[in-house]
């Protein structure tokens, strides 16, 4: 995780695939996928990574974000600029186990399945007192 932050943090999206097949994978109900504890995932990433990290708000907040994919599948719709100022309009489809990353600054929307369902934790390359900006900013 710590590597895969390090190479796309104020960069570029970027989609981390799971070392095995999640179990779940899918766009079915996946039933057995416990609600994940999103404090102690955000813990876990500003761990390995040395950044600070909090759980996202509802909704698709400013930041740099990591999405976890819990179960269900969701499109997601992202568009900025890159570090060679070419704007870049990707599409990704994450499924269950995998995790996006998108940069501050680049615009995000989410499609979900019906049973989709994932969790957010907004980065703060400031440290863990980083700035904190609502959804409105």
């Amino acid at each position: 995780m710590a590597l895969f932050v390090a190479l796309h943090l104020g960069r570029a999206p970027g989609v981390l695939w799971p070392e095995h097949d999640h179990p779940l994978v899918g766009d079915g109900a996946e039933s057995g996928v416990a609600d994940p504890d999103v404090e102690l995932l955000a813990a876990q990433i500003a761990a390995a990574t040395g950044l600070g990290a909090r759980p996202a708000p509802a909704g698709v907040p400013h930041g740099h974000l990591l999405v976890h994919q819990m179960a269900g599948a969701t499109t997601w719709s992202v568009v900025g600029s890159g570090e060679d100022g070419r704007d870049a309009s990707l599409r990704y489809r994450l499924r269950a186990g995998e995790v996006l990353y998108v940069p501050d600054g680049w615009s995000r929307a989410a499609e979900p399945t019906p049973v989709a369902r994932w969790t957010a934790v907004v980065l703060h390359p400031d440290g863990p007192e980083g700035p904190e900006r609502s959804a409105t900013d």
